[in-house]
């Protein structure tokens, strides 16, 4: 992501700055949901995220999480948060049509709203990266990079 802004990662045990430019991103990397006390953002669930918390999700707030995250589907059940998923299905509102060595083609299976209030329509757009990674790797910083209204008509570079 930090091609797109810079990055402020924090985990348990690291702060790191990523890039050289303005900080664009926060990304705060926890296996439990903090409170949340800003207007707006997207929350990426980890696969690992289980919780019997019901914690609320504030009103502006994004999720992104794969299909089989049931941990984090059940958090948001109910909630009204708005969602998307990210997989290899065309059930999947983000998936992976193909992918390479150094290359994907990704397909925006519906209708999503940006962080900014932007309408983003289905289609379909590449993603090139250096070396090989994941396709869950590649389905979630694409999945932010949209929901950030990043435009993907000339493709993403990871």
């Amino acid at each position: 992501m930090e091609k797109y802004g810079g990055v402020q990662y924090f985990s348990a045990d690291h702060l790191v700055r990523l890039g050289q430019d303005k900080i664009e991103f926060l990304l705060y990397d926890c296996e439990k949901l903090p409170q949340i006390e800003l207007e707006n953002g997207i929350i990426l669930f980890k696969n690992s995220f289980h919780s019997s918390e019901k914690n609320l999700i504030p009103e502006g707030f994004l999720s992104i999480l794969e299909m089989k995250n049931s941990s984090a589907a059940e958090l948001l059940n109910g909630t009204g948060a708005a969602a998307i998923t990210c997989g290899t299905s065309s059930k999947d509102t983000l998936s992976i049509a193909g992918i390479d060595e150094t290359s994907a083609a990704l397909s925006l299976q519906r209708s999503v709203m940006t962080v900014g209030g932007r309408m983003l329509e289905p289609h379909d757009f590449t993603v090139r990266f250096p070396s090989k990674l994941s396709p869950t790797r590649i389905l979630a910083v694409c999945a932010v990079l949209l929901l950030s209204g990043i435009d993907s008509a000339n493709g993403y570079e990871l």
